[in-house]
């Protein structure tokens, strides 16, 4: 089986549809499949980060939207592609030369729309609407997201396989500081990250007594101004701070001296945070909704992202109790379960399922 990779993604950017399309291709690399990768002449001077990739890009020459008609069948039948892969929905139109299959990363365009601006919603619906009409196979991240997808396109039943990702990309950390400073939260700075329920647990733990700092790092994104108001409106602005984007040495640092990381976030159809702080052993506080609580739910201090108070006690477990022992071994046992290849071989066998 040949495969192509459309790389239609920002793949200088380690951002989560990044790192899996990045992840995966180099996963099915090592396993020996046949792959190539179809790219912009624009990136030419910046390939993947991916080992022994020479030979297998082919540029797609300009413009746009004339080639996405006709290059797509020409390639693959002069590469003999049997399937072509997309990591961030941009599927090629239909062409009956070639197979398509597609990752969807979660419903939040569905279920949480009002959490981004319209424009970004309608266009992730109209693209996961694209994906259910064209893509012979389509992949997800979680049993939660293939749960949320039926749910609102149940005719997809039979076209739709689970390959959770993997987490083995995160390195071994350097050793965690002896210096702890702070209680970190990592993510964009928009209402689906629940930034509003994480201020206000921090607010009502305050009002029991002192505790860390709260520093939270990413990038603003929707209604970003008005999450960083609501620490002078709850009268804990001294207390809170705002990095905005940091890049890998300021946020190693940032993990480093953390006390432990917080994920309350109202959805993710995976959430690479969560595994990103076990290799600094970190505690941690997640949600137990989407697919941060079908992975992860013994691994950290739970909790209801729609309610401040629990996300208050689950900081407060974190930081008195710590890592458990029980924790510590559901997350080296995850550890195991959740690799690329893992998630390589899960994407081949749907390929071939739908193929037969």
């Amino acid at each position: 089986m040949k495969i192509a990779f459309n790389i239609d993604y920002d793949y200088l950017k380690f951002t989560g549809i990044g790192r899996y399309g990045l992840e995966l291709i180099s996963a099915m690399m090592a396993i020996g499949e046949d792959c190539e990768l179809w790219m912009w002449r624009n990136t030419r001077k910046t390939p993947p980060l991916i080992d022994n990739i020479e030979g297998k890009i082919k540029f797609y020459p300009f413009p746009k939207r004339i080639t996405d008609f006709f290059l797509p069948s020409i390639r693959a039948l002069r590469s003999k592609i049997d399937w072509l892969h997309t990591a961030n929905g941009e599927l090629l139109p239909s062409t009956p030369f070639v197979k398509q299959i597609a990752m969807i990363h979660d419903l939040g365009p569905f279920m949480y729309g009002h959490m981004k601006p319209d424009a970004v919603t309608n266009a992730w619906r109209k693209r996961i609407k694209n994906i259910a009409r064209i893509a012979d196979c389509i992949v997800v991240n979680s049993d939660s997201t293939r749960t949320d997808l039926l749910n609102f396109l149940p005719s997809l039943e039979g076209r739709v396989f689970l390959t959770p990702l993997g987490i083995n990309h995160f390195s071994a950390a350097s050793s965690p500081s002896d210096i702890k400073s702070h209680i970190l939260t990592v993510g964009t700075v928009e209402p689906r990250k629940n930034i509003d329920g994480l201020l206000k647990a921090y607010s009502i733990m305050l009002e029991k007594g002192d505790l860390p700092p709260l520093v939270i790092a990413g990038m603003d994104g929707f209604r970003a101004e008005e999450y960083k108001r609501l620490p002078l409106e709850l009268g804990i602005e001294n207390r809170v701070k705002f990095t905005g984007y940091v890049g890998d040495r300021e946020l190693s640092d940032l993990y480093a001296r953390a006390y432990c990381l917080v994920h309350p976030a109202h959805h993710e159809g995976f959430g690479f945070t969560v595994p990103e702080a076990f290799t600094w052993g970190l505690p941690v506080v997640a949600s137990n909704t989407g697919g941060l609580g079908e992975f992860f739910s013994e691994t950290a201090w739970m909790v209801d992202p729609s309610d401040p108070e629990s996300i208050a006690h689950g900081i407060e477990l974190a930081l008195d109790s710590g890592v458990t022992a029980e924790q510590e071994q559901k997350r080296q046992e995850l550890s195991k379960e959740l690799t690329w290849e893992n998630c390589a071989r899960k994407t081949l066998k749907a390929m071939k399922a739908i193929s037969t």
